[in-house]
């Protein structure tokens, strides 16, 4: 027998509940330690516009931004490193990197690649990896972010391409949405883009194409 108790979570209780097949209790358990945060937007008035004319040519371009992406170009990359990180502990972070994927080559990007006018762009993902948001938190402290990236190259003629930077499906954790086996299941909240991530995705490619013509990132007040 067990007895239940909505301030004192245990999960090996609820774990136990599972394998005895008592699915009832457990989803109750469950159910009623779900949590929500509510979020709040950072000042940010004049935001970053993630595009820029590179003067390469369209299909070159798109090869040289693709190997860009690999894990000693991203490794400890100043540029990357000040929005694409996971806290560790409190004095310690962990750079994320990125994975490309193609129209050719599509694992996480099949549904994305499903669509018209898609074939020539590149996809990013950090498999599911989120970051302090520099723009959403809830009460005193910053949401965890997350998302995939959509580089979109539009061909201007033989020597310039214009690249855009797109947030596909951006998400927010703000909270728990239930329990499994392993233990809480975030809850994903989805978002509007910030433009922040995006335009630190264009100042990583500019800076490895040696264009130091791009304006600063700008980020919100705090």
């Amino acid at each position: 027998l067990y007895t239940y108790s909505h301030t004192h979570f245990n999960l090996s209780i609820f774990r136990q509940l599972l394998m005895d097949g008592d699915t009832i209790l457990a989803k109750k358990i469950s159910d009623d330690n779900t949590t929500v945060e509510t979020f709040q937007t950072r000042k940010f008035q004049i935001k970053n516009i993630p595009e820029h004319v590179f003067h390469i040519e369209s299909n070159k371009l798109k090869d040289t931004i693709i190997s860009f992406f690999n894990l000693d170009n991203q490794f400890e990359n100043k540029i990357l490193a000040r929005i694409f990180y996971t806290k560790i502990l409190d004095t310690l972070n962990m750079n994320l990197t990125f994975e490309t994927e193609t129209s050719k080559d599509k694992h996480f990007s099949e549904e994305y690649f499903s669509k018209q006018n898609t074939s020539n762009d590149i996809f990013l993902h950090a498999f599911g990896e989120s970051w302090p948001s520099k723009f959403y938190y809830s009460l005193n402290h910053s949401l965890d972010y997350t998302a995939n990236f959509v580089i979109r190259l539009n061909r201007i003629n033989d020597t310039s391409t214009k690249v855009s930077i797109i947030a596909d499906n951006p998400e927010i954790i703000n909270g728990i949405s239930g329990y499994g086996v392993h233990g809480p299941v975030a809850r994903y909240t989805p978002v509007q883009p910030t433009t922040i991530e995006e335009y630190t995705l264009l100042e990583f490619i500019a800076s490895k194409l040696g264009d130091k013509t791009l304006l600063p990132l700008k980020l919100p007040s705090r």
